[in-house]
């Protein structure tokens, strides 16, 4: 029999779930080149809301739980094929053109920049058990003595962990105004590149040629079907910012952040380092172990040496 059991309500488990949950944070910048374009992206997310439910099967169960996107900026570059307009003559003459318009020539790279930020994820389900870790502090030096170690603020401890088994994220829900979202920024981003200088006739004459800017959009970048499966997959398969999250998440619950923490020995009376003060009465915690029933979450441990 365990010399030491505590418990924790269901209820009280789910607050300590929400501390939890509240300390996650999740940021990553990377790119890559796919053929015709190249795109990057920068990322920053938090979690929010959620149920937990404690299972008598020693398992818990954690759904419905948002992963806010607070930054989702993504970069898409391409190469507008190159091409001249203008030059036809302006003024003729029996022996040729005395004045021709001017010859303006458009191409080169063009960068986009769709911003998602505030998208909303949602994290359908983790399936988890406890673990009980014991963790020796890196700082402590070999023969330290257990008080030493209080005393410089990093004792040894037990903690209890999510151990998930499975985190289940659904894809990145673009917006269905994506259209004319990046309509506008091929638009701009032509401008900006090459007309931004030009007399407006002559921007009208390469607006004439380039037509319908989605559609040019999408030859170039070799997009088969809409924008909105286009840029989801692109964000959630290409860039694998769905099994990023999901792992990030799994990651942070097994091994960054603990529900609750034992300190080992573990203090029963406070001390004090000042000159003939009484030293701290600590126990050894041992074989220290975490289930949960459809009730509460269960500690046990045993008192040894």
């Amino acid at each position: 029999m365990s010399h030491i059991t505590l418990a924790a309500s269901a209820n009280t488990f789910n607050q300590i779930f929400d501390v939890a949950e509240k300390k996650f944070s999740f940021n990553k910048q990377d790119g890559g080149s796919w053929g015709p374009f190249s795109a990057s992206y920068s990322v920053a997310a938090h979690l929010n809301g959620g149920g937990i439910t404690l299972n008598k099967d020693n398992t818990v169960e954690i759904s419905n739980v948002q992963v806010v996107w607070d930054a989702l900026k993504v970069q898409v570059c391409f190469n507008l094929p190159g091409f001249c307009v203008g030059g036809f003559c302006i003024l003729p003459s029996p022996w040729g053109c005395i004045v021709h318009a001017p010859k303006i020539c458009v191409g080169g790279p063009v960068c986009i920049g769709p911003d998602f930020s505030g998208l909303v994820s949602l994290i359908q389900d983790v399936k988890a058990g406890l673990n009980a870790v014991y963790f020796v502090s890196p700082q402590r030096t070999a023969g330290q003595s257990d008080l030493d170690a209080e005393f410089a603020g990093y004792s040894n401890q037990w903690k209890i962990f999510l151990n998930p088994t499975l985190v289940d994220v659904q894809p990145i829900d673009i917006p269905a105004t994506i259209d004319n979202m990046i309509e506008n920024l091929v638009k701009q981003a032509i401008d900006d590149a090459f007309l931004s200088w030009l007399p407006g006739w002559a921007q009208d004459l390469v607006w004439d040629v380039l037509g319908p800017l989605l559609d040019l959009f999408n030859n170039i970048i070799g997009i088969v079907g809409n924008l909105t499966d286009w840029f989801t997959n692109l964000l959630g398969n290409v860039f694998g910012l769905v099994p990023l999250i999901e792992t990030a998440v799994a990651q942070y619950f097994a091994s960054q952040y603990p529900l609750y923490s034992f300190e080992d020995p573990y203090p029963i009376l406070p001390g004090s380092q000042s000159p003939g003060s009484l030293i701290p009465v600590k126990i050894p915690i041992r074989n220290l172990a975490a289930v949960v029933n459809s009730s509460e979450m269960v500690v046990t441990a045993d008192v040894g040496v």
